[in-house]
C-alpha cells in the first residue's frame, strides 16, 4: 500500500483509544492481542466518448433559415470534429454534403394551402335557421288560441288556460291565427325564433378556416415546398462503466461524510494509474482500461479509502472498523458475526418458549 495508508500500528493505536474510552485500557500491539485485516473501499468510474458517423437524407419544410450557414463536407470520414469537452454528455454535429441542397414542391397542396377538412371546403357548417322559443318553449303557450298551429279554437275551450296574473307578460297578435293579445311576445305564435348563431342563414362560419374554405397545409407548414439535402451527422455518445467495492454492508460507516478518501482523475488511456491503488484494484480495472473502438475522449475517476477490520482477543462480541478521516483515524464498533448469530438464536428460543407457554395455558 502507499505511504498515505495508515500503518497497522496506527490502526491499533486508534482502536486502543476507542476501547479505552469505556474505561478499559488495552494493549493491542502485544503479540496475538488483535487481528487486523484490510477491507478497503474502492470506486472506479470511466466515461468514454464514442464517435459515430453516418449520412441520411434530410427534408424540412420550406427553406430553413440556417441551411446556408451549416458546415459542409465532401468526405464525411475525413471531416475534422473536435472531441467533446465532457465525455459523459451526448454531442451531435450536423453537416451538409456539398452540392446536395435542393427544393421539391409539396404534392399535397396548392401554394401551401389545402381544402379545409372540417367544413369540406364549404366555408361554413350547417346550422338550424330557427330554434325553439325561449319564451314558450315551443309549446301550446305559443298562442292561447291556436297553440301555434294557425287553427284557432273556440274561446270557451281556451278560456280556462289563460294565465292572467299580475306578472304575466303582455300577449301580442299571433302571426298564425291573427288573434290579438294571445301570442307569446317572443315568437308571436310561431313556436320558433331565428337562430342567433347564424341569424337565420342556416350556416355558421367554419372555426377551422374562418370561412375561407382552405387551411394551411401542415406537412409543408404552408410553404408549398420542401428543402432536401444529404446530411452528415458526427455523434459523440457517452459509454460509461464502473467498478465499485463499497457494498451496502458499509453504509452505516458514513464514510462519504467522514472518510478522507484518496481521489484522482485521469483523461488519457496511457496515463499512469494513481499510486494509492492496491494490486487487487489494479487487477479489477485492468479490463476497463484499454481504448474501445472509435473512442475519442475519456475521463477516469478513482476513489480509495483504506478500511481496516480489527478483531480484539477477549472481545468476541465486537468487531472494530478503522479508516482515515479528516480529523485522524475514525473507529466504529459493530457486533461480531458470532454475536449476531447468538442474538438470533436467543430470539428464536424466546419465541419458542412463548409458544409453549401459550399452548400450555390454552389447555
Amino acid at each position: 500500500m502507499a505511504s498515505a495508508v495508515p500503518s497497522e500500528d496506527e490502526i491499533l493505536r486508534a482502536v486502543e483509544r476507542h476501547v479505552s474510552q469505556r474505561g478499559v485500557p488495552v494493549d493491542l500491539r502485544a503479540p496475538g492481542a488483535a487481528k487486523v485485516s484490510w477491507q478497503s473501499l474502492f470506486e472506479f468510474h470511466v466515461h468514454r466518448s464514442i464517435e459515430r458517423r453516418h449520412e441520411r437524407q434530410a427534408r424540412e419544410k420550406g427553406s430553413p433559415a440556417d441551411i446556408a450557414t451549416r458546415p459542409t463536407y465532401t468526405d464525411l470520414a475525413a471531416y475534422p470534429v473536435a472531441p467533446p469537452a465532457d465525455p459523459a454528455k451526448t454531442y451531435r454535429t450536423r453537416l451538409v454534403r456539398e452540392g446536395t441542397v435542393d427544393e421539391e414542391p409539396c404534392d399535397g397542396c396548392v401554394g401551401g394551402r389545402t381544402t379545409c377538412g372540417t367544413c369540406k371546403g364549404r366555408g361554413g357548417m350547417p346550422c338550424p335557421a330557427d330554434v325553439e322559443c325561449e319564451g314558450c318553449h315551443g309549446g301550446v303557450d305559443a298562442c292561447w288560441e291556436c297553440d301555434g298551429t294557425g287553427t284557432p279554437r273556440t274561446r270557451r275551450a281556451r278560456a280556462g288556460s289563460r294565465p292572467r296574473g299580475p306578472d304575466a307578460p303582455e300577449r301580442v297578435t299571433c302571426r298564425r291565427c291573427k288573434r290579438r293579445d294571445v301570442a307569446c311576445p317572443t315568437c308571436r305564435g310561431r313556436t320558433m325564433t331565428t337562430c342567433p348563431d347564424c341569424d337565420g342563414t342556416a350556416s355558421t362560419p367554419c372555426e377551422e378556416c374562418k370561412g375561407s374554405t382552405r387551411t394551411v397545409h401542415v406537412p409543408c407548414g404552408g410553404a408549398g415546398r420542401f428543402t432536401v439535402w444529404t446530411e452528415g451527422v458526427v455523434a459523440h455518445l457517452p459509454d460509461p462503466d464502473e467498478v465499485r467495492l463499497t457494498g451496502p454492508q458499509f453504509a452505516w460507516l458514513k464514510t462519504d461524510a467522514l472518510g478522507a478518501w484518496m481521489r484522482a482523475e485521469l483523461t488519457g488511456v496511457t496515463d499512469a494509474l494513481p499510486d494509492f491503488l492496491e494490486d487487487a484494484h489494479r487487477e479489477l480495472i485492468a479490463g476497463h482500461l484499454p481504448a474501445r473502438k472509435n473512442e475519442v475522449r475519456r475521463r477516469m475517476t478513482f476513489a480509495y479509502l483504506p478500511l481496516a477490520r480489527v478483531e480484539v482477543r477477549g472481545r468476541p462480541d465486537s468487531v472494530y472498523y478503522a479508516f482515515p478521516a479528516v480529523t485522524g483515524i475514525e473507529v466504529a464498533r459493530r457486533p461480531s458475526r458470532e454475536r449476531v448469530t447468538a442474538l438470533v438464536w436467543a430470539a428464536a428460543a424466546v419465541a419458542a418458549l412463548v409458544v409453549v407457554v401459550s399452548l400450555t395455558v390454552l389447555r
